[in-house]
């Protein structure tokens, strides 16, 4: 079954596990997409998803250091052919023109094989930039379907603590994304309130919910909590204090706070009957990271799948 039918069928589990092209002195990519292989043959997943990676002055300095990585398409193709499932390819839409992204996005199909593709806007709305918004390059790759038989799949961006959120993501379904992943979390108050509000919205409007994948990620030392701020993550200061109090027990503790961030969530989502259907998307961060993001993707994909299995027996 492809992905794009196991997102648009509300009763499945989706779990997706995101991962940063490697850094190109890290070696090659087929060597770290065996290694991939390998911890992830551990437990099942529906598709790796891989972001593109962009500095913006907007945040800041960055609290790691900026390295050249291996082209998202490449290690893409790579880890379709070798692991022998979907990926997803992250791409920011604001930079070049209309013309030079349809034409990125066909060559991702057509040359690399890869047809599911998460748009992401710029970093601020302060800011001119010279290339398309998500909601007008969606709209171009709804006429570039039609059109010419591509069978490009969009996802969009969900950011839980941004106002009027779920009316950008009603925006953006209706201008053809089919599912969104919101950024990292470490608190279940913004996301249950915006899964409230776009629930809400489509149902006044008669419209069908898109899929929404949970992003977690594990933290292993204090840098990787600064990068995650650095990255945008909302962390409540009780949260960090919590998870920096003890470095030795940091790994133990975020994984302990990511399961009582999602445990809320699903019994949030239960208890209100809310429609909108979700999935994970689990994020190693750091290289180094990689035993630990699969101890909390085994773990959440055992809860989660647990909840869907329950849901479904209580909605016959």
């Amino acid at each position: 079954m492809r992905l794009r039918d196991k997102i648009t069928m509300p009763k499945r589990p989706v779990v997706v596990y995101e991962i940063l092209p490697p850094r190109i002195i890290d070696g090659t990519i087929e060597s770290y997409a065996e290694r991939i292989s390998s911890l992830l043959s551990q437990t099942h997943i529906d598709a790796i998803n891989i972001p593109e990676v962009h500095s913006e002055k907007t945040r800041g300095k960055r609290p790691v250091e900026e390295t050249e990585r291996a082209e998202p398409r490449e290690f893409g193709k790579i880890i379709q052919d070798s692991v022998g499932i979907e990926a997803i390819i992250n791409r920011v839409t604001v930079h070049g023109s209309d013309g030079s992204q349809k034409d990125w996005l066909v060559e991702t199909e057509e040359e690399f094989g890869i047809e599911n593709v998460i748009l992401v806007g710029g970093e601020s709305g302060k800011i001119k930039y010279s290339g398309p918004s998500v909601v007008r390059l969606s709209e171009v790759v709804g006429l570039l379907n039609s059109d010419n038989g591509t069978e490009i799949f969009l996802g969009g961006i969900a950011l839980p603590s941004r106002k009027v959120e779920s009316e950008r993501m009603q925006r953006k379904s209706r201008s053809g994304i089919d599912f969104f992943t919101t950024q990292v979390l470490y608190d279940s108050k913004d996301i249950c309130k915006m899964l409230t509000y776009y629930g809400d919205l489509c149902k006044q409007n008669k419209e069908t919910p898109k899929r929404v994948l949970l992003s977690f990620a594990p933290i292993s030392t204090v840098k990787n909590l600064e990068f995650l701020k650095w990255l945008g993550v909302e962390i409540p200061e009780k949260t960090e204090k919590d998870m920096i109090e003890d470095e030795s027990i940091i790994k133990s503790k975020s994984i302990e706070i990511s399961m009582g961030v999602l445990e809320e969530i699903l019994h949030y989502i239960s208890k209100n009957r809310i429609e909108v259907p979700i999935g994970l998307n689990i994020e190693h961060i750091m290289s180094y990271n990689f035993q630990l993001s699969v101890e909390l993707l085994q773990k959440m994909s055992k809860r989660y799948r647990k909840f869907c299995m329950e849901s479904e027996i209580h909605s016959q």
